[in-house]
């Protein structure tokens, strides 16, 4: 007896990865068929499961900013080459629709990466809301190269720094600091405060530092 085998139609090689919605799990599938890499050389550059690597790529899982700095140091690349798929590209517009950027959370603040498809990987936008409403000195402080702006969207906000008593700032107030010095972000007021920042990039390497060590075991059993 002849048993007839249905050929299934192929799929383009591309099909799968436009349907992602994680651009980050989007942009490393390309990147591991530009570079001929199997999720095995990835987790070993990166030090991220080959599991978690996985799940990342079809969209099961994301990653928050600290994995995403790993990820982007084990590779040789920008935090901004991952968020956008299409940061290759030289366009210098740049869009995001509101709640529609990568998202990652801190102890702290919950975060949306904006217009991170920018030709010019020097510097972040991001969105935070808030969600601390106490100074919480066991914790680390914030800190990273460079400088930073904030600009307060909604609420009041508390910035507590290592060298300076705290400031107060409302909506519409501003400030521009430098950034390697430690801070940190209390919201005042009965609702978490909404701000937005830009940040320098280049040297952001104590990222983990602003999480807690529980954070970092449980992403580290992930």
């Amino acid at each position: 007896m002849v048993s007839i085998v249905k050929k299934q139609k192929a799929q383009p090689p591309n099909e799968e990865a436009d349907r992602l919605p994680n651009p980050i799990g989007r942009r490393l599938r390309q990147l591991r068929k530009e570079q001929d890499w199997t999720l095995a050389d990835v987790s070993k550059r990166t030090g991220i499961s080959v599991g978690t690597l996985s799940k990342l790529e079809h969209g099961k899982t994301d990653l928050n900013f600290s994995s995403v700095n790993k990820l982007a140091t084990g590779l040789g690349l920008a935090v901004t080459d991952l968020t956008n798929p299409s940061s290759h590209m030289m366009g210098r517009r740049a869009i995001t629709i509101g709640g529609h950027g990568v998202m990652f959370n801190t102890t702290d603040v919950d975060y949306e990466v904006l217009c991170s498809e920018v030709a010019n990987h020097r510097q972040g936008y991001l969105k935070g809301v808030v969600n601390s409403f106490t100074f919480d000195d066991s914790l680390p402080w914030h800190r990273h190269q460079g400088q930073e702006f904030l600009y307060v969207l909604s609420g009041g906000l508390e910035l507590y720094t290592e060298l300076y008593e705290p400031v107060l700032l409302n909506a519409g107030d501003s400030i521009l600091f430098d950034s390697s010095m430690g801070h940190h972000y209390v919201s005042v007021g009965p609702n978490p405060a909404e701000i937005l920042i830009s940040m320098s990039l280049e040297g952001y390497q104590n990222v983990s530092d602003t999480f807690r060590p529980m954070k970092r075991e449980k992403d580290e059993r992930d």
